[in-house]
């Protein structure tokens, strides 16, 4: 179980790297086909949405901290719980988020790939 939250760990910093340097490939490979990303504003997008919105740079992602975060491990289904701090422009517009978020890992036939994030506020 140690070494699956490692790569978990890993794979979490791979893809916040990825969203601040807006690496599609990267995100590509991350990201299950069927992921779903809802946002704090409570608006949802799918892999390719969300891909396409960072290449857009709808979202441009400067910094991302998460200085708390917990990882469950339930056989090939991982449950990443925490807080998360971005420095972000959204369609231009600086903004700093601090957020409470739940993300989802399933390994699959590709590997490990987020399938859900969901973050709320804090206020």
């Amino acid at each position: 179980m140690d070494r699956i939250r490692q790569t978990i760990r890993e794979l979490e910093s791979r893809r916040f790297r990825a969203m601040i340097e807006a690496d599609a490939v990267a995100l590509e490979a991350l990201l299950a086909d069927s992921m779903v990303y809802t946002h704090s504003s409570a608006t949802t997008d799918g892999k390719a949405s969300y891909i396409a919105g960072v290449k857009a740079k709808k979202w441009q992602y400067r910094q991302i901290d998460r200085p708390v975060e917990d990882i469950q491990v339930h056989g090939d289904t991982v449950v990443v719980t925490g807080q998360v701090r971005i420095d972000i422009l959204i369609d231009g517009k600086p903004k700093i988020m601090n957020s409470r978020y739940t993300d989802v890992w399933v390994k699959g036939a590709k590997g490990w790939q987020m399938v859900a994030w969901q973050s709320t506020p804090i206020p």
